[in-house]
């Protein structure tokens, strides 16, 4: 699953954040989705993740499947990765509401886990419909 900040560069990529700010896009989103576009040249799985996205921005299925393809892309490539960075920092430098996209995206849910020979500790914040930590398992276990 795509971390949220890789979900709101995917909107951005996929044109939603013309949806977001209903202004003219600002140079630093317009450079976001340049890039993406230029890296997934030639790769035809990649393109048409984005090309799905951009059909239908508010698809939150097609902007997911997006944001995965972003994500192994830039661990193939951590140089894109760092360019991907930089294009997302100016563009919540310009535009306020995209700044706002990425803190609320980023705000939904945070979770950390700490496994010890002791124990499991989790700490989730955020909303989930549900939530189960469990650590040792012995036999079967169904959860519905």
């Amino acid at each position: 699953m795509a971390d949220p900040l890789t979900l709101a560069i995917a909107a951005a990529a996929a044109g939603k954040a013309v949806e977001l700010t209903g202004q003219p896009v600002k140079d630093g989103i317009l450079a976001l989705g340049r890039k993406v576009r230029g890296r997934f040249r030639g790769r035809p799985d990649d393109e048409e993740a984005l090309s799905g996205a951009i059909a239908d921005p508010g698809d939150d299925a097609r902007i997911a499947r997006l944001a995965e393809v972003l994500r192994r892309v830039m661990e193939e490539d951590p140089g894109f990765a760092d360019d991907l960075e930089e294009a997302r920092l100016r563009a919540m430098e310009e535009d306020p509401r995209f700044r706002t996209e990425v803190h609320n995206r980023l705000s939904q849910t945070r979770s950390e886990t700490t496994v010890a020979d002791d124990g499991v500790s989790i700490v989730f914040n955020g909303s989930a419909d549900k939530s189960i930590q469990v650590r040792d398992v012995h036999g079967g276990l169904t959860i519905n």
